[in-house]
Formats: C-alpha cells, structure tokens, sequence
C-alpha cells in the first residue's frame, strides 16, 4: 500500500502549489488523484502555514486542495461533506463524499498526516470506500 504525498509549498505571493509524489494504492479514487494546482493561503507567515492545523483546518486544505485541482484539470469529480477529526497531534481521519455528474454519490475514508517538514504537508496513509460518510462515526460504523 503506497502513500499520497501533497506538496504545500508557500512563496511570498502566500500562493500554495500542491504536488504528489506518489500515489495511493488502496482506493481507486485515492490512485487516480494527481494534484498539481494552486490554492490561496489564508496567510503569507510561513510559520502559521506550517503549524499543525485543527480538524477543521484540514479539513478546509483537503478538499479545497482536490476541488480546486480537480476544477483547473476538467475533473467532474469533488469532494463535499467531510468531516474530520485529530486523532492525535497532527494526525486526522476524515470521511468524504465524492460528487460528479451523473454518477452516484460514493464515500470514502481516509486516514493521513501533517508532515510539513518532508517532501509533502499532507501525507495519506490509508484510504479506502466506505457504505456511508454522513459523518465520520457513520463511515466508520458502515464498516463492521
């Protein structure tokens, strides 16, 4: 099972460009995500960009990384409704729901780290589909 790298680099702009360095194995959305894009920070201090963020924070940097990128590529694809918890300091578990045009909603899971000291900000480390993602209590309910 491979890992997904996300590459948050801030020049002086406070532009954030996001790059994997590799790919997860695991889901088959998670494969086929390939970030090359650019967001907007919130802030131009690289020190507060590299803190480690809440559950909300990290949230809001996932899924405006992929929906950003996935706008920018032409991908039909977005996140929407996540929902995301610190399970311990600067690691998070998080549902989605993945939305495009005519096609069923699908949700997934995944689990990842704050790394902003290696070659990606953002590392996952496990993801995977799910029955539900309401909620992250229901993704995790739906698989027993």
């Amino acid at each position: 099972m491979g890992t997904l790298r996300i590459k948050l680099l801030l020049p002086l702009a406070g532009l954030v460009a996001i790059v994997p360095c590799a790919t997860a194995s695991h889901s088959t959305l998670m494969s086929r995500l390939f970030v090359t894009g650019v967001a907007t920070a919130r802030t131009t201090q690289r020190s507060a960009a590299l803190a480690v963020p809440s559950a909300v924070e990290f949230k809001v940097l996932f899924v405006g990384a992929w929906n950003q990128y996935a706008e920018a590529t032409g991908d039909p694809r977005r996140l929407r409704d996540a929902d995301c918890v610190e399970a311990a300091p600067a690691r998070y578990m998080c549902s989605y729901a993945v939305v495009q045009p005519d096609d069923p909603m699908s949700c997934h899971l995944m689990q990842a780290r704050w790394t902003p000291g290696r070659a990606s900000t953002i590392t996952i480390t496990l993801a995977g589909r799910t029955a539900r993602c309401r909620t992250l209590h229901e993704a995790l309910r739906s698989l027993r």
